[in-house]
């Protein structure tokens, strides 16, 4: 993942679309576990609450999923 840092287009929105772009590549497999807020903000030095934000978004898109005691994995795909 890579993000710009510029101001063209909000952090949040860039987390959303590099995970969404990742999961319809088929970088991740059904049911698969995807990183966590805490490890991509530490990652790329960005707040939590940003990454939180963007990973929202790809939840509310029906492309992930929150899981108690799992994390957030990738939805089964119809």
């Amino acid at each position: 993942m890579q993000f710009s840092f510029d101001g063209s287009e909000p952090i949040y929105r860039q987390v959303a679309e590099q995970i969404e772009e990742t999961i319809v590549n088929s970088g991740f497999a059904e049911g698969q576990q995807i990183p966590s807020t805490t490890e991509i903000s530490k990652e790329f030095h960005i707040n939590p609450a940003t990454v939180l934000k963007g990973m929202n978004m790809v939840v509310d898109k029906g492309l992930i999923e929150k899981r108690r005691g799992v994390g957030d994995v990738c939805y089964p795909r119809c």
